[in-house]
């Protein structure tokens, strides 16, 4: 079980230290699977996915 203080017990790190991690491996695996998506559509001719940043940016 995670431990709620900020020190490492029985080999397992703090619970904020674990949500953290598993929160930046889960954002990480989400923008890289976009990624893809976004190549693999431009392989197949489709360019419509590629004004999506502009439209962040407000072009």
């Amino acid at each position: 079980m995670a431990n709620d203080s900020g020190t490492w017990s029985a080999n397992q790190p703090p619970a904020a230290f674990e949500k953290l991690w598993r929160g930046l491996a889960l954002v990480g695996a989400l923008h890289l699977l976009g990624m893809l998506v976004n190549v693999v559509f431009q392989m197949m001719g489709f360019h419509m996915l590629d004004r999506i940043p502009a439209m962040f940016l407000g072009l």
